[in-house]
């Protein structure tokens, strides 16, 4: 039989480093700590955590089990992914023990994690057993936390009652952290590795160094392998910065739009609902998401206050189109590979 053992993680996951709070992940980390209640303070019990490769929400989502292990050890908690949730489906399935599979991963659960919701877009069984298994924890009174790399609505392929049941709790942007945070996440990296950097040599990372804390934290140990004895050279410091490619703004997507449509950038970031504004209009946000990884709520921002549902609609437009409509298909194609020069 599958064991719920399997399933029911009762240890507190082991981190080499600390989870770190800084300014732009703050409304992540708070929104995703309510979940620690039984009851939580909010109209669903379901959260979302949106954010790119390395932005730090698998991270989030382990101290969620941290913490609620800490603070109610009776708490049966189901963390799982993606991968293995579809592994355990399968083998089930080759063991004709579905009807064992769903028990264990349905019974009693008082707080479903499951990390990378992304990779099930192709596989529409397991979302079906998602779905089921989501029913079941939240009649039961569980709280459930997600993670994926692109907001539910944006994914292609995922079944639309989950789409709904995941709009209808709190979806959650993971920010890129600015210079700040990148210098506090910097000296949070060294610190927990041992790794002492002079403060120029933090400030020079954190200004030029790639963005997401994934890629810090790998930057920092390639660095520190580099390195023979002594503090780390500007020589060893400058190849490796130079070696990260900073991404673009959205303001710089904005104008090589604008540019490639021939419309004025002020007209782009205006209300102007123009026929022939409105394409290129879409497209700036699809490539201030997928280039830029900026936020709905900025990108909404940014071109004339728009709300977090216009940017979401305009993403997923261009996301339908792209493969059916040849023009915007070759505008796309043209734009990202200026992009990548």
């Amino acid at each position: 039989m599958v064991q719920p053992s399997v399933a029911i993680r009762t240890q507190i996951p082991r981190e080499a480093h600390p989870f770190l709070v800084y300014r732009e992940n703050q409304l992540a980390f708070q929104t995703a700590m309510r979940l620690k209640a039984r009851n939580p303070r909010m109209s669903s019990p379901i959260v979302t955590l949106i954010g790119g490769r390395g932005s730090g929400k698998s991270h989030l989502a382990r101290q969620v089990h941290r913490e609620v292990l800490e603070e109610q050890t009776s708490t049966r908690i189901l963390h799982t992914s993606a991968a293995e949730f579809t592994g355990q489906l399968q083998r089930a399935s080759r063991l004709s023990q579905i009807r064992e599979f769903q028990r264990s991963h349905r019974e009693n659960i008082d707080l479903l994690i499951f990390d990378d919701l992304h990779e099930l877009q192709t596989r529409p069984e397991v979302q079906q057993q998602l779905i089921a298994m989501l029913d079941d924890v939240l009649a039961g009174g569980g709280r459930v936390l997600f993670t994926t790399r692109r907001s539910p609505g944006e994914l292609r392929g995922l079944n639309r009652r989950l789409v709904n049941r995941c709009q209808g709790g709190v979806l959650v942007d993971l920010s890129v952290p600015g210079e700040a945070s990148r210098r506090k996440l910097v000296e949070h990296f060294a610190t927990s590795n041992q790794f002492i950097l002079p403060e120029e040599t933090v400030v020079e990372i954190a200004r030029r160094g790639p963005q997401s804390p994934a890629d810090l934290l790998a930057l920092l140990l390639r660095l520190r392998q580099s390195r023979s004895t002594g503090p780390v050279s500007r020589a060893d410091l400058d190849k490796y910065l130079a070696a990260v490619q900073a991404p673009l703004s959205m303001n710089e997507i904005a104008k090589r739009v604008a540019r490639h449509f021939g419309v004025k950038l002020t007209d782009l970031r205006s209300a102007n609902r123009q026929a022939s504004l409105v394409t290129a209009r879409h497209v700036a946000m699809y490539l201030s998401r997928e280039i830029a990884k900026s936020q709905f709520s900025a990108i909404g921002e940014y071109f004339g206050g728009r709300n977090h549902a216009s940017v979401m609609y305009a993403c997923q437009r261009v996301n339908e189109l792209k493969g059916s409509d040849a023009a915007l298909g070759s505008d796309l194609d043209h734009l990202v590979s200026q992009f990548s020069q």
